[in-house]
């Protein structure tokens, strides 16, 4: 008789048809038959949802015109459907009295130089000059440092870039001190490359609030070299007429960039982050803010998150990526420095799921296995597999340790690190989907590479023209470009830290949680194919990647011990 083993995941659903007869090879666990087909497909809806239960059967009747056969039975595992919400929370900005960063890191900035000085709406000079011709110098005595660079041009959002410079250049021209030029659009490049002299703008700043300012410094350096002005709190205090202990936080924030602009307030006002930090309860009753409870987390047993930002859960678990930058000492301004949490809800509707199946196949459909019993036993027909062996199911929304006698299951795999490699660089989830499996490479004018160790050589298909100078990975459609801003070896610390941060800690907390010694681990699951990923898991313990007794190499493992089961 043929089986199908079915198995509606959170991200794909698999299928394994296993019949009786000549087993595949002689000596395997599979001694008793072989398998005769197995595919997969993305989940439709959420997992247990009717659509999916549809899409399930699809494939079963996929499977059997493949292997030209009938199942007579089907089985599936009780499903608890997970939902894995994954949230994003800002670095947040430190409080530095008087002085505020407006702007650090632009990706477009334009000329070159440094200015202090206080600000100048655009369209407030144009209206003084149009009413009596001149606009004075600013004055050389404020705040005490008795040195001013020029007026700081502030242009908002709306003016074109071609109608900004023509404005800058009427003042330059009317010989109006102008010093340097902040624009709230994001074409400083193209109002520098239109002004009659060389002098820093930088774009993506707020107008108004940098409008309100008494005074700005405003400092723009080639990317090879660094900023001298802002980011020296002797000097900076100085010109501000603050102490150096008020500019030395912000100073600090600010090394590794090549441009940035500072603004002094008229009084200090208290920073106003966007929106409350989220929260967390624990079991015990005890409520942490999501970035104080980061540095608990490794700590934590899974199940110790009850509720978050009042939703009740079954675990959360997340990552500083601040602390995962500092560690991989990343250049700052070259990530993120968010929080990601991945939080784990999971509701029960009872053996509902196996009627449901069977109404749409029209056979039996059977529960006789629990997801990590189905996986360990999947699991264990790898060749070389030991009977006390731990078996490690990584999914889409959570990390199953299973042991031989009891399993863990905890919030955050493979959507966490999606999530933690697309804030990391600022980059689509769907193409962090491919940049976080594995090493990049630099390309050089679409032909040429630079591989992370250092070594060059010729890609064997061209990638994109506008891709040269960037980093890429193989994606669907070829080369996947998707960073200028780090050097190939630079992005491989980065990604083996946050690898180590999401799925490492995650697991080495559900293993600690289960107490069990084990001799052996083996890994399955979709996550499994990343190719760096067992040597960031392994320990002491020997670790090995599924290979399920079939050749069905390291997924299907839910799904073939689902078959298997007596």
């Amino acid at each position: 008789m043929v089986i199908a083993g079915v198995d509606v995941g959170n991200a794909t659903t698999e299928v394994v048809l296993y019949g009786e007869g000549t087993p595949l090879m002689a000596g395997t666990p599979l001694a008793a038959g072989r398998v005769l087909a197995a595919g997969r497909v993305p989940t439709r809806g959420s997992k247990g949802s009717a659509d999916s239960l549809r899409a399930a059967a699809a494939l079963v009747r996929r499977l059997e015109r493949q292997a030209g056969c009938r199942a007579g039975e089907a089985r599936i595992a009780p499903l608890r459907a997970v939902d894995t919400r994954v949230m994003t929370v800002p670095d947040a900005p430190a409080d530095a009295g008087r002085l505020r960063v407006l702007a650090a890191g632009a990706p477009t900035p334009g000329g070159t130089g440094a200015c202090v000085g206080p600000p100048l709406r655009v369209e407030t000079a144009s209206m003084i000059m149009g009413q009596n011709g001149r606009i004075a110098p600013p004055l050389t005595h404020d705040h005490g440092s008795g040195r001013r660079d020029g007026w700081v041009v502030v242009v908002p959002a709306g003016v074109r870039y071609d109608e900004a410079a023509r404005r800058v250049g009427e003042m330059l021209a009317a010989g109006v001190p102008v010093g340097a030029v902040l624009v709230a659009g994001d074409e400083g490049v193209l109002v520098a490359n239109r002004l009659p002299v060389r002098v820093p703008v930088i774009d993506q700043v707020d107008a108004d609030f940098a409008a309100a300012c008494a005074l700005l410094a405003v400092e723009v350096r080639a990317s090879t070299h660094p900023l001298t002005l802002v980011t020296d709190p002797v000097a900076l205090a100085a010109r501000f007429g603050v102490t150096d202990a008020e500019a030395n936080p912000v100073c600090r924030s600010l090394a590794d960039r090549s441009n940035a602009a500072v603004g002094l307030l008229p009084a200090a006002q208290p920073v106003v982050a966007d929106g409350a930090d989220p929260w967390l309860r624990t079991a015990a009753g005890d409520r942490y803010a999501i970035r104080d409870a980061c540095a608990l987390f490794a700590g934590w047993q899974p199940g110790t998150v009850r509720e978050l930002d009042g939703a009740p859960v079954d675990d959360a678990f997340g990552v500083d990526l601040g602390s995962v930058a500092d560690a991989a000492t990343a250049r700052r301004g070259s990530t993120t420095r968010g929080i990601v949490v991945a939080a784990l809800h999971r509701h029960d509707d009872g053996d509902a799921h196996a009627a449901r199946l069977a109404g749409l196949l029209g056979i039996p459909v059977t529960s006789p296995l629990t997801e990590p019993a189905a996986a360990r036993l999947g699991a264990l027909t790898t060749p070389g597999a030991r009977d006390d062996a731990l078996v490690i199911d990584l999914g889409a929304g959570t990390v199953d340790v299973i042991g031989p006698d009891g399993d863990v299951v905890a919030a955050g795999a493979g959507d966490l690190l999606t999530v933690a490699v697309a804030e990391l660089l600022g980059i689509p989830r769907a193409a962090a989907d491919w940049v976080k499996r594995g090493p990049c490479v630099r390309t050089d004018g679409g032909e040429r590479f630079e591989a992370e160790d250092g070594s060059r050589g010729f890609l064997s298909t061209p990638a994109p023209a506008h891709s040269s100078g960037m980093l890429a990975v193989p994606g669907p459609g070829g080369w996947l470009p998707f960073s200028r801003r780090h050097a190939p070896s630079e992005w491989r610390i980065l990604r083996r830290r946050v690898k180590h941060g999401v799925m490492q800690v995650n697991v080495a907390r559900a293993v600690r949680a289960l107490g069990a010694s084990a001799s052996q681990i083996l890994i399955v699951g979709g996550p499994a194919e990343d190719e760096e990923l067992l040597t960031i898991l392994a320990g002491e313990t020997p670790a090995g990647r599924g290979d399920l007794g079939s050749g069905l190499g390291h997924r299907y493992a839910v799904a073939l011990g689902l078959a298997l089961a007596g």
